[in-house]
């Protein structure tokens, strides 16, 4: 939409149209009186659209523009070119005007044109003089077409930034999304484990054994808590991640033996192989490991009760692959793949500074995850 004229704006055509009326009427005896008198028609059109534009008359202002260029046009050889100013503006606003079809404005000026030519046959000028009013309207139509593009442009800026903000909110929802998925899942699927353990432990009479558990959960509950303050408190300060310090082989390699640990005291089995040269990676890099390594552990306890997990990372050149492997003991097409862990590791990996990949699968009774990222 068009913005309504401003007081300012409105004052400034005030001003010019006095300037016009003082050029006709200076010496009124040099110039014929219909000329004069379609001047002031123009003049008064002009201003007149500027109070019903304010008003948001939308019709009103379209018919005093249009009579503001035929007038105008029409008298401007007449009135030795004072009332082409009003014509050649009325057309400037006719092209500017996005809501109008480009066609209207630029009709507009061809009449304004013939409309000039006519008016020079009445009230004939020299061909210089003519010359420089045909100019004038074409000035007007240039500057209205180029004013329509500018508003156009400014449109299309004003989207895109909402698209930006738009598809910036959606991928701020889909991140903590997929990091509550993350804490949740481990931690709420331990705590599941353990309290199964703690009630059948229970009923043989082992309390013994069954307060152990107890412990084991708790420690795994306030771990979980403890990693989803860290995760809500990346989440509201996004920018901090890319401060974070870098991660070192040793202290990435802890943490991941720490998830393999928490996997083997909630009863399943599980072998770490490491090769290669281990290297620095970023604080993101770090993590996406971290976060495939705790998904694929806790897909294989929730599909794989007790089967042994095989464990490798492979420090490649100029690539870090993760894999995870266990034979398969339910359906691997079920609620595994359909979840949104696997969707979420692969979203993460994407969104590395350098890309990265995920491929899952079973083959020959093995269900394998392997999350590789590009240094």
């Amino acid at each position: 939409m068009n913005p309504r004229p401003t007081p300012l704006g409105a004052a400034l055509t005030v001003g010019g149209a006095v300037l016009v009326l003082w050029g006709m009427l200076v010496r009124p005896d040099i110039h014929p009186a219909w000329a004069v008198a379609l001047g002031i028609v123009s003049v008064a059109a002009w201003v007149l659209r500027v109070g019903a534009a304010m008003r948001g008359w939308r019709r009103t202002t379209l018919v005093l523009t249009l009579l503001g260029v035929a007038t105008g046009a029409l008298a401007a050889a007449g009135t030795e070119g004072a009332s082409v100013v009003p014509a050649a503006v009325c057309v400037s606003l006719l092209l500017s005007d996005d809501e109008l079809p480009i066609t209207l404005g630029a009709a507009a000026a061809l009449v304004a044109l013939g409309l000039v030519a006519a008016g020079a046959v009445v009230a004939p000028v020299p061909v210089l003089s003519l010359a420089a009013l045909l100019g004038a309207i074409v000035l007007g139509f240039l500057g209205g077409y180029s004013r329509r593009q500018l508003r156009r442009s400014q449109q299309r800026e004003a989207l895109l930034a909402q698209q930006e903000l738009a598809a910036r909110e959606e991928a701020s929802r889909v991140a903590i999304a997929r990091d509550l998925h993350d804490v949740l899942a481990h931690t709420l699927g331990g705590l599941a484990i353990q309290l199964d353990a703690v009630d059948a432990l229970l009923e043989a009479g082992d309390a013994a054994s069954a307060r152990t558990r107890v412990v084991a959960a708790r420690d795994l509950a306030g771990a979980g808590l403890a990693e989803a303050r860290r995760a809500v408190a990346a989440l509201r300060m996004p920018s901090a991640r890319a401060d974070e310090p870098d991660v070192p082989p040793a202290e990435l390699q802890a943490s991941l033996d720490d998830l393999v640990a928490a996997h083997r005291s909630l009863g399943g089995e599980a072998t770490v192989a490491v090769s290669g040269e281990p290297s620095t990676l970023t604080a993101v890099e770090g993590e996406a490991i971290q976060r495939a390594l705790q998904e694929a552990l806790s897909n294989a306890r929730r599909h794989a009760p007790g089967a042994p997990v095989s464990v490798r990372l492979d420090w490649g050149a100029g690539r870090v692959t993760l894999t995870v492997s266990n034979p398969l003991t339910q359906d691997p097409a079920g609620p595994g793949r359909a979840g949104y862990g696997l969707i979420g590791m692969e979203e993460r990996f994407t969104a590395l500074p350098r890309g990265g990949s995920v491929a899952s699968g079973a083959r020959d009774g093995v269900f394998t995850v392997a999350a590789e990222l590009i240094r």
